[in-house]
């Protein structure tokens, strides 16, 4: 039986493209998986079935580690302080990639090109002795029928029809706000979508609430607002239940891929070849140099384009 410790990068879309080398690794005999997380998102891969526990990002990580005798570690996160930890924690190999700054202190090394993505995740995993790792994060999450019947009361609650609501997402991670578009061109995406009769919903994290709010009011009907107090599994409940996502390249945007729902997603200079909605030919990519260089136009095309087919 291989004990196997992950330890993952801190954001949403990172985390999702380490699933299918979870899955992998779950699905070997006798495995024992353990996920190193952040509190926020470890719902995700426990509602999923992908992990036998979780490991808090704190300072007792080494201790726990330890504890736990694992006979492998493998580092989706370059951080030093990952990198540390699996060495201090005593874990013997320690599979991670040669770019991290701290790469001496892993025992083997797997090649990374470009930007984090889930093909650099799956030759680390392949790197770790993991088999039959798949493409694509799509159908391997699990949202629990509680957090689904939470969304269904939400949308009626606000009388809202599912087959006509599209989720909205404007913001990205507050060390990626160079990808977001100017919020006056989603204000006249939201108004032209309301005028041709679908319902937009402005969705985001709970402390994107005072900025999706502003928003809201500056639209001529105000959209409903879903920031998913009660946490990741009731957002991805959200992404779920919505007829059609439209954002910008995010970890909501990840999201809504994995859990199956169509995308519109907006690209400046990231290349949705590698870090895009997966599998890529279900979804609409609206790719420019810029993202200054998007209109209202290219994006409500595409809507009526997604929403007529269905």
């Amino acid at each position: 039986m291989d004990k196997i410790v992950f330890f993952h990068m801190n954001q949403l879309g990172d985390l999702l493209f380490s699933l299918p080398a979870l899955k992998a690794a779950k699905q070997e005999p006798n495995s024992k998986i353990y996920s190193v997380v952040n509190s926020n998102l470890s719902p995700l891969l426990v509602s999923a079935g992908l992990v036998d526990g979780i490991i808090p990002k704190n300072d007792l990580s080494v201790k726990i580690i330890k504890k736990e005798n694992f006979d492998k570690a493998v580092l989706f996160s370059e951080s030093p302080n990952s990198l540390i930890t699996a060495f201090l924690s005593g874990v013997k190999e320690r599979v991670g990639f040669n770019t991290a700054s701290l790469s001496f202190l892993l025992t083997e090394k797997a090649q990374r090109l470009g930007v984090p993505s889930l093909s650099n995740n799956r030759a680390l995993g392949l790197k770790a002795g993991l088999k039959t790792i798949e493409s694509d994060y799509a159908n391997i999450l699990n949202i629990p029928k509680e957090n689904l019947s939470n969304v269904q009361n939400w949308f009626k609650s606000n009388h809202l029809n599912v087959a006509k609501t599209i989720a909205v997402s404007v913001g990205a991670s507050k060390k990626r706000r160079d990808k977001c578009l100017d919020e006056s061109k989603w204000i006249e995406v939201i108004n032209i979508l309301f005028e041709k009769g679908f319902d937009c919903v402005l969705s985001g994290a709970e402390w994107e609430k005072e900025t999706l709010t502003k928003i809201a009011e500056k639209c001529r009907i105000k959209p409903a607002l879903f920031t998913a107090e009660n946490g990741i599994l009731d957002s991805a409940a959200f992404l779920k239940k919505s007829n059609l996502f439209i954002g910008i390249d995010s970890g909501a945007m990840h999201l809504a891929a994995a859990l199956g729902t169509k995308c519109i997603a907006v690209f400046g200079y990231t290349d949705p070849g590698q870090v895009g909605p997966m599998p890529l030919e279900n979804h609409i990519v609206i790719k420019k140099d810029s993202i200054s260089q998007v209109y209202p136009e290219d994006i409500v095309a595409r809507v009526i384009q997604k929403m007529s087919k269905g």
